[in-house]
């Protein structure tokens, strides 16, 4: 994340892929070793290398003056929070979260070896990756590079060699900067520090780069040439991209007026569900009903349905495993051929829309869950299910006297066979927002939707 704003769902979207990429990985036995690395400074307002770094952008914005102090105090407020929404949607934190700004040191490094090795040349405006001295540029890392031209995502400059060359180090404009004996003071770029992080925390070639799929025609493209063309190896060996999140025709971006936070998601709930706090893990559950390589359209009507499928869910679990007491604890034969099922949807590019629809289905068939096979659908979905359940079912089951005595009425009225009073007393119990089941050991009164 650049963290000079908060995360939109789109964002978000990237990070609960990868962590059920992560989940399935750890599942199969895998240790997992994950970096997510923030960026706290040099990136700027676009792949291309014009315009202001988002952090300065985020200076201005908030009237907080040009010092590296105030940079890093809007750094920790947005990362801070940013992390709030990794646990907010389940989404386990990485191994290790390094900040660009710690790393200025071996950009500076790392650019040095490019210009040492006459991939790199320096213009007025800063140091420039030259893709005519690496052959391979637009070719690894299973990508189709097409056609780019200047003015769209690659910045014109007539001092460049190529169009498509792209800076390693900015020169600053004022005196706000890092020193690069003798090239001057200035900002690392974008793509540098993700190469240098990524090297220093797993090593190089690592086995998998994630990201979305605005990343493949320039900054991935960036960061593979520049690795190799330092260090003679492939960056990573497996990189695997998600679709976008869009409103309307259009991707969800910061820079425009389709700008939803989770904290908007929470605003925009459902009354009648907030009292049950389900959001926003609703989102994910939303998130997960599609292949992380499929567009998701988002609309109000889709977020209202996510959150009554989600408290659905949840509620058929509720049922299901309050009537588990003194039963076995591990998973059934039927349990486990679910499990199996799931997991080799998962082990095939994780596709996640068949669990959920896997789980629905058993509902019609099993009475009762285990407690063991709850736990393990949480360590591969991430959904918090067992949690959850045990929280809806403890607010689903707190009722007010007054609606306590209308039951109780309406067990009399049945007792004396009174079946007309008995179904306008239940009527009454529904307006309040109660339902009635009636079972062989007694009625049970609970909250619904």
């Amino acid at each position: 994340p650049t963290v000079y704003n908060y995360a939109h769902i789109g964002n978000l979207r990237s990070y609960v892929f990868a962590d059920v990429l992560r989940r399935t990985l750890q599942y199969n036995g895998y240790k997992v070793k994950q970096v997510m690395n923030i960026t706290d400074v040099g990136h700027l307002t676009s792949d291309s290398d014009d315009g202001d770094d988002k952090m300065i952008k985020a200076l201005k914005r908030e009237g907080k003056p040009f010092t590296f102090t105030a940079m890093q105090e809007i750094a920790r407020k947005y990362e801070t929070a940013f992390v709030e929404d990794l646990k907010a949607l389940n989404i386990q934190l990485p191994s290790v979260m390094p900040r660009a700004i710690e790393h200025i040191k071996e950009d500076i490094e790392l650019v040095r070896i490019l210009v040492e090795k006459g991939i790199a040349y320096k213009t007025s405006d800063g140091i420039y990756f030259d893709i005519s001295k690496f052959h391979e540029y637009g070719t690894r890392g299973g990508f189709k590079l097409g056609d780019l031209k200047e003015g769209a995502r690659v910045a014109v400059n007539v001092e460049k060699k190529n169009p498509r060359d792209f800076s390693l180090w900015k020169f600053s404009t004022t005196n706000f900067g890092w020193d690069f004996p003798p090239y001057g003071k200035g900002f690392p770029g974008w793509h540098i520090e993700c190469s240098v992080m990524s090297r220093k925390y797993l090593g190089q070639p690592f086995d998998i780069h994630t990201g979305g799929i605005d990343h493949i025609p320039t900054h991935h493209q960036n960061e593979i040439a520049q690795s190799k063309a330092a260090y003679g190896d492939d960056l990573a060996k497996i990189w695997m991209h998600n679709e976008f999140v869009n409103m309307g025709a259009e991707k969800m971006a910061k820079s425009g007026d389709n700008f939803i936070t989770l904290q908007t998601l929470i605003e925009r709930s459902i009354p009648n569900l907030r009292s049950f706090g389900i959001y926003p893990l609703a989102y994910r559950y939303y998130l997960l009903q599609a292949h992380y390589r499929s567009p998701i359209n988002f609309s109000e009507e889709a977020w209202h349905s996510a959150q009554i499928g989600y408290y659905g869910f949840l509620y058929k679990f509720s049922e299901r495993l309050a009537k588990n007491t003194g039963r076995s604890q591990e998973p059934t034969e039927e349990e486990q051929r679910i499990l199996l099922d799931i997991l080799e949807s998962l082990d095939n590019d994780l596709n996640t829309a068949y669990p959920i629809g896997r789980l629905w289905s058993s509902f019609s068939s099993f009475e009762v869950f285990t407690t063991r096979f709850v736990e393990i659908l949480d360590s591969l979905l991430g959904l918090d299910i067992a949690n959850q359940s045990r929280k809806l079912a403890e607010k689903i089951t707190v009722v007010p006297d007054n609606i306590k005595r209308l039951a109780e009425a309406r067990e009399d009225a049945r007792r004396q066979k009174d079946f007309k009073k008995s179904d306008e007393l239940r009527d009454q119990i529904a307006k309040e927002g109660f339902e009635v089941m009636d079972t062989d050991s007694g009625p049970i009164l609970r909250k619904r939707l």
